[in-house]
């Protein structure tokens, strides 16, 4: 097979299922959806994104390499909705930050002027999904030339494998801000759509980010946008059905099971190579940052270098903090025993 090519689709649909015609960009949405083996849920996903009331979108699918019947389902999906762009391309196979900050860097060049949404496999995006995130976006002025950066996120509806509600997200009490996002990711990755600002900036960033070894896609996005001075939406209305089953990568923020995983990344150290990546990758793009992030930053890196006294006194001034006092004392924890 040659690079770039897809198994299980013509030459047709492997260029692309065909594009509409060329639409108004400043309303338009260009879906990012990261697959790799979700045939088991993805028709609803793709049923939910011809369901939306803003009908201005097109599809961007990264695909890392699935052996069920995933292809074959966007396929069809864009031959029955010809009016849409739908583009079925080879992820790069590293995960799904990688395949979704791809995603980014080709759609940011290929749609300037568009918002970029977020999608995962397994989810439904409820009808005024993206009417509700154009509407806080436009409000902001975020969809004028020139306007700030700014991303958009919601709650989400909490549901088991077939889709039976279980209770809502949580909203992060604290807000958000730069001094959170360098210990703690806040954002709810399958709900971002970002504004054409931010979406130009975040792919400025994907070659930093890569190299670094980001792990996750919506904590970086949330590191560069607040990074940047730019503004995070929250809209407290449920826009997406989120499933909770055994194969989810991580699960809600506010799960026991996710708590319990989460506590066992830290007691492992990933959360501090996690956070050794971000830094890294900030490091390389500290031009884009606002002098104050890039001052705190700084701070954040040369208190780890020194060792746990001087992490704790950093922490100690308040800037940089988790959303709960339970996440601050773990945090300080964190920092006194080398995990941080």
């Amino acid at each position: 097979m040659t690079a770039g090519t897809l198994p299980n689709l013509s030459a047709q649909d492997q260029q692309e299922i065909r594009p509409g015609p060329d639409k108004e960009r400043t309303l338009h949405i260009a879906i990012l959806l990261a697959t790799r083996n979700g045939a088991a849920y993805l028709p609803e996903q793709l049923a939910s994104y011809a369901a939306q009331s803003h009908a201005d979108w097109s599809l961007r699918v990264g695909d890392d390499g699935s052996t069920d019947a995933t292809r074959d389902q966007v396929a069809a999906f864009g031959r029955a909705h010809p009016d849409h762009r739908v583009a079925l391309e080879e992820g790069p196979r590293a995960g799904a930050a990688a395949n979704f900050l791809c995603l980014v860097e080709r759609a940011a060049a290929e749609t300037p002027g568009a918002c970029l949404a977020f999608s995962d496999q397994d989810d439904v995006w409820l009808p005024e999904k993206s009417a509700r995130a154009i509407d806080r976006l436009g409000q902001a002025g975020a969809l004028e030339p020139g306007g700030p950066v700014a991303v958009h996120v919601c709650r989400t509806r909490l549901t088991d494998a077939r889709l039976n509600p279980a209770g809502l997200s949580r909203l992060p009490p604290r807000g958000y801000d730069f001094g959170n996002a360098l210990v703690q990711n806040v954002l709810g990755g399958n709900t971002i759509v970002l504004s054409p600002a931010a979406a130009a900036l975040v792919a400025r960033t994907v070659p930093a980010a890569r190299e670094a070894g980001v792990a996750h896609h919506d904590w970086w996005v949330y590191l560069v946008v607040t990074g940047a001075g730019g503004l995070v939406l929250s809209d407290p209305e449920p826009g997406v059905l989120y499933r909770q089953h055994g194969d989810n990568l991580m699960g809600n923020h506010g799960g026991i099971r996710t708590r319990l995983k989460r506590l066992e990344q830290v007691s492992r150290g990933l959360h501090a190579r996690w956070i050794d990546s971000n830094l890294a990758a900030l490091d390389r793009v500290d031009t884009l940052l606002a002098p104050a992030a890039r001052h705190l930053a700084a701070r954040f890196r040369d208190a780890r270098r020194r060792g746990p006294r001087a992490l704790v006194e950093v922490l100690r001034e308040g800037q940089i903090r988790r959303q709960t006092p339970n996440g601050d004392r773990l945090l300080h924890w964190q920092a006194r025993t080398a995990r941080l």
